[in-house]
């Protein structure tokens, strides 16, 4: 056996950190693109804020990380809060018969309402300036309800509600929902829409765990919650009550689905920090949030909202990767015609160099030039603090490798970050934490960044005769060899051992 002494030096196989433009090609018709958050980015990372919390951090100092300058104070705005519910598109509003429940106007009026098969649903819906009521009787057919008793304005909003129970069962057609309060029928900008008047604190019962799973950590859901309360506050507060609603129910405000969302955890976080909102200047914060920041936050108009680096989210390694075909690309792109290449400039903030502000994509027709946010967009991408490397494609042994040690959020790899390069009748692929070669013969194998580059140095498969690696590098070190803690790889034709101590050589065996 022949051995030769080689000095690796390399460290972990690196991302691009500069804000200089980097290129990517491809050689087998794919690119991986991994992007890390997902969200605006602004204000609070719910995922960081687990991160915190798992970090020993209170809910007040989440907050304060989050959003600096402002004060814990308490609402003073009202208890209750004005729901749009998109959820229910209908220009009518349904809800089922439940005993105690009554219909009232915005005058305050009320008149019970009959509870049996032949009154089993109940509508309210408009005809011309006015309000109409019609029951279901049990052949299922609606009717227009009348009695000497019901005296209900017509002219002012009408609204079900429960006194018994607290809450009504709304019909819907994507799927029935019950809300705690009353459901309206109110005028909008546009038309009819349907608005749930509940409790502040209620409300945010379903808002929390529809916003933050509520297994996480017992200070994010708290931090939540304040984050929660204060948005809807300084929703409410910005329109002025100038609208039939204060808020809505969809991402575009906060996610509110009724009293399905709720749990146990989330009310006792919401009950925990009950009536506290966060300031800035005598106005309640604007407190934006979304689910990762992937480790650098972006600046609001608000000077609470500010850009900097994240360590509480970037611990939680929120990345996710998927292969891309430069068909799909082209087929985005047609004025490129085929794809030869594209590169990326970045603002230099954050991880791998920070968000893509610019994509030029280039082919047999020429370049196009677009906004690292129309690309996210045009390929369903997560987020513009993105990675772009010529592709594994997820047939190839690689790309199986990878996936099955667990892909960009596992340790042993990490992210995906060179082209991938057929060398010596195989295929290579590059990583954060690592390398793999793969082979007909071998198939997918492991290595160190720093055992690759004393395979690298002694020729690789091309020109060392080692052949390919046969074993993923290790910590047991071959007993002929004067170490007694290191990494050590196997190879078709060799093995390459190298000690702890990184100033000290690699040690290359042949035969």
């Amino acid at each position: 056996m022949f051995t030769a002494a080689v000095m690796a030096t390399s460290g972990l196989v690196t991302a691009p950190t500069a804000t200089a433009a980097e290129t990517v090609r491809t050689q087998n018709s794919y690119l991986t693109i991994t992007t890390a958050g997902w969200g605006h980015g602004r204000g609070m990372s719910q995922y960081g804020a687990w991160g915190a919390a798992k970090q020993g951090l209170k809910y007040d100092k989440i907050l304060a990380f989050y959003y600096p300058g402002t004060k814990l104070g308490k609402l003073t705005s009202g208890s209750s809060i004005r729901v749009w519910l998109k959820a229910n598109p209908s220009k009518n509003l349904y809800v089922y018969s439940a005993k105690g429940l009554i219909i009232k106007d915005s005058k305050g009026k009320k008149f019970t309402l009959p509870n049996d098969k032949n009154h089993n649903k109940w509508r309210i819906s408009r005809s011309g300036s006015k309000y109409v009521l019609w029951y279901r009787d049990a052949a299922k057919k609606y009717k227009k309800y009348t009695n000497k008793k019901f005296t209900l304005d017509p002219t002012k909003t009408w609204s079900f509600e429960n006194p018994k129970s607290g809450t009504v069962k709304l019909y819907l057609a994507a799927g029935n929902r019950t809300y705690r309060g009353s459901l309206s029928l109110a005028v909008g900008d546009s038309g009819t829409i349907t608005v749930n008047t509940v409790p502040v604190e209620s409300y945010l019962r379903s808002v929390v765990p529809a916003e933050m799973p509520p297994s996480w950590s017992t200070e994010a859901l708290k931090a939540q919650a304040v984050a929660a309360r204060s948005y809807a506050a300084r929703y409410k507060a910005n329109l002025k009550g100038k609208k039939a609603y204060d808020i809505c129910d969809t991402t575009a405000c906060q996610v509110y689905k009724g009293t399905s969302a709720e749990y146990k955890t989330t009310d006792a976080a919401i009950k925990a920090t009950a009536t506290k909102v966060l300031t800035y200047q005598g106005q309640y914060a604007w407190t934006e949030f979304s689910s990762s920041n992937g480790g650098y936050s972006v600046a609001g108009t608000d000077p609470y909202i500010k850009a900097k680096a994240d360590p509480y989210d970037l611990a939680m390694n929120q990345v996710y990767a998927t292969s891309v075909k430069v068909s799909t690309i082209q087929k985005k792109y047609p004025k490129i015609g085929t794809f030869s290449s594209l590169s990326v400039t970045r603002d230099g903030k954050g991880r791998w160099g920070g968000r893509v502000t610019q994509v030029t994509l280039t082919g047999s027709k020429g370049s196009q030039k677009v906004t690292g946010a129309a690309f996210k967009s045009a390929l369903g991408l997560r987020e513009t603090t993105m990675l772009i490397a010529g592709g594994l494609d997820p047939a190839s042994a690689n790309y199986k490798r990878w996936q099955k040690l667990g892909g960009s959020k596992g340790d042993a790899l990490g992210v995906f970050t060179t082209t991938e390069q057929k060398r010596g009748g195989g295929w290579y692929a590059g990583f954060e934490n690592g390398v793999l070669w793969s082979s007909s013969a071998t198939g997918s194998i492991r290595l160190t960044a720093r055992i690759d580059q004393a395979y690298t140095d002694a020729g690789g498969p091309e020109k060392s005769n080692l052949g390919f690696p046969v074993k993923d590098a290790g910590n047991k070190v071959s007993a002929g060899l004067d170490f007694t803690k290191g990494t050590s790889a196997q190879f078709e034709s060799g093995l390459i051992s190298c000690p702890s101590d990184a100033k000290k050589e690699c040690v290359v065996s042949f035969g």
